[in-house]
């Protein structure tokens, strides 16, 4: 008995275009500092010289190194495409695109955000300065100050929480945190505090501090996991749907 050969289909493996691999050689280029912020690049006549491609292969993959916030390019005499570097503003926004993608929810990235936080305000206790130790007591100081402007008290909260992430000095972790608080920010999803709420968030941020200040790291932690846990709850005890809605991407 003849045994049927099997037929498979052909292994197709994505090649990446000419203009992903220019645009990640020119990405790699501005990344590692060969060439600087703020530089205009060559001419495009000079570049398709130095780079042998096409005009169609160049143009595409300036257009990538836009869509990537590699570089602006400007129009009219004197225009073309000029260097820059993506901030951490910008991170935030592209994360919450994804998120939003995903049909994730505001509970979600508190979940992250409850991870998260925590573990850098542990490392912060073993790595901050007297200086950092300052401009978290000066961001509560302003709290202080700000309960009859939300818009100052919401703006020292994210310096603070923010400050937190930075003196962990885990610049991977902080960049997350950033990102996740941005968007979580119990602030921007229509939840009203009154005084008493605040007055605790001051209170908390000052108990944290005193653990950061004295070299208490688990202490610290929990005093942030369980600060942002208070907040959670007050989210959905007062505005109860807050938590179920989708992320939506900054318009």
């Amino acid at each position: 008995m003849r045994v049927k050969p099997v037929q498979m289909t052909a292994f197709r493996q994505r090649t990446p275009k000419a203009s992903e691999r220019l645009a990640r050689h020119l990405a790699s280029s501005i990344v590692e500092g060969e060439i600087a912020e703020g530089a205009r690049l060559p001419h495009e006549s000079e570049m398709l010289k130095q780079l042998q491609v096409s005009r169609a292969t160049l143009r595409e993959a300036l257009r990538l190194l836009e869509v990537w916030g590699l570089v602006v390019i400007r129009t009219g005499p004197g225009g073309g495409p000029t260097v820059r570097r993506p901030s951490s503003g910008e991170f935030a926004e592209h994360l919450g695109l994804m998120l939003q993608f995903q049909q994730l929810t505001l509970k979600d990235v508190s979940d992250a955000r409850l991870a998260l936080e925590p573990m850098m305000a542990r490392l912060a206790a073993q790595r901050i300065t007297p200086e950092q130790i300052a401009d978290l007591r000066d961001s509560i100081e302003i709290m202080t100050q700000s309960y009859d402007a939300p818009v100052e008290f919401w703006a020292q909260n994210q310096r603070f929480h923010s400050a937190v992430a930075e003196a962990g000095d885990s610049r991977v972790i902080s960049m997350v945190v950033d990102a996740v608080k941005f968007i979580a920010d119990g602030a921007s999803s229509g939840v009203h505090y009154g005084r008493d709420e605040l007055e605790d968030v001051v209170q908390a941020h000052t108990k944290i501090v005193d653990l950061l200040e004295a070299g208490d790291a688990e202490g610290a932690a929990a005093a942030m996991h369980h600060h942002l846990d208070v907040g959670r709850r007050f989210i959905a005890k007062n505005q109860p749907g807050t938590l179920r809605s989708r992320i939506h991407w900054p318009e």
